[in-house]
């Protein structure tokens, strides 16, 4: 979707009416947005004023665990220790070598690029309330984007609810139209990235899906997989996948793996979620069809497993497939579009 873009004079601040929208969606998925409103008085009743142990941008309280401008802070979607930092160095991080040229050089014009004091990355540059990225300016102390408010808050950035929490490694993403080859450009600059996160699991698959198969000609988009741009591959048990609706039942011992990639605005990208799918023996598990999910996430954390660690983690995945349980045994496929001929 287009920026859209205002010239702001010295006096315009965001209203309390468009606050929570900018934050929860700057902060939260870090994308940028200028929008300029009303005059407002200086904010007095400002609930993130510098006495007020909540301002989460308060230098001053050292101690203050809503301040998102805190390295330590594991909340902090820009923080060190953040394991989905999307813009730091770990785990969902942008990649520092692969991007989309073109997104990139349309970026460049934006005015919301790293230096400026608007970058969601940095929302603490300026101590201005003319801050448009001010995640403080909204007056009042009702304001649903207050990163100290309950944890129900569908702003709070590390609120698992929020769609647009770069941690959910199944929300959705900002939707970026890019082309097959951009696409497969994208993914081969990625690979290194994907398997050296997804290698930190210390998972068998995790280290051998790359040489397997695959099924798709090109990266394409998984609405159901967060809009990622996704991958499919199969072991050689379970090579029939490659017969999609005509496949059948898979064999024991069948594995799928699914990859990703994420693309934002500026076109930049980052690793994302391993998604795999193993067909254990009958009896493993009568809900999932006796398929194990595992969720890996970008990072190389084992988010969850189908009855082992974090198994509620990934009951969302068998609940999912079994819409497709009795017709096509619990698997989806890529449109036909980007599917490679069956053999």
């Amino acid at each position: 979707m287009p920026r859209s873009r205002h010239r702001r004079g010295r006096g315009n601040v965001l209203s309390a009416t468009i606050v929570p929208m900018v934050v929860s969606v700057a902060l939260a998925t870090g994308t940028t947005v200028i929008v300029s409103g009303a005059q407002t008085p200086a904010f007095a009743a400002n609930p993130c004023a510098a006495k007020n142990p909540c301002n989460p941008c308060g230098a001053k309280n050292p101690c203050n665990p809503c301040n998102p401008c805190g390295a330590k802070n594991p909340c902090n979607p820009c923080g060190a220790a953040n394991p989905c930092n999307p813009c730091g160095a770990a785990g969902a991080s942008f990649s520092k070598k692969c991007e989309v040229p073109r997104l990139a050089a349309a970026a460049k014009a934006n005015p919301c690029a790293a230096k400026n004091p608007c970058n969601p990355c940095n929302p603490c540059a300026a101590k201005s309330a003319c801050n448009p990225c001010n995640p403080c300016a909204a007056k009042s102390a009702c304001n649903p984007c207050n990163p100290c408010a309950a944890k129900a808050n569908p702003c709070n950035p590390c609120g698992a609810s929020n769609p647009c929490n770069p941690c959910n490694p199944c929300g959705a993403a900002a939707k970026v139209d890019i082309t097959a080859e951009e696409a497969i450009a994208a993914y081969k600059c990625m690979m290194p990235e994907l398997q050296a996160a997804y290698a930190k699991s210390k998972s068998k698959v995790a280290a051998s899906y790359a040489k397997w198969a695959s099924y798709n000609t090109q990266p394409y988009v998984s609405d159901t997989h967060g809009g990622r741009y996704v991958n499919n591959y199969a072991n050689k048990t379970g090579a029939a996948y490659g017969k999609f609706e005509k496949a059948g039942k898979l064999k024991a011992g069948s594995v799928l793996a699914k990859d990703s990639f994420l693309v934002d605005p500026a076109g930049r990208l980052s690793v994302g979620p391993l998604f795999l799918m193993e067909k254990m023996k009958a009896g493993f598990n009568k809900v999932s069809g006796d398929w194990r999910y595992t969720l890996i996430g970008p990072d190389g954390s084992v988010i969850g497993e189908t009855k082992g660690k974090g198994t509620k983690n990934v009951e969302f995945c068998a609940e999912c497939h079994a819409g497709v349980g009795e017709t096509q045994d619990h698997l989806f496929f890529m449109p036909e579009g980007v599917r490679k001929a069956s053999k």
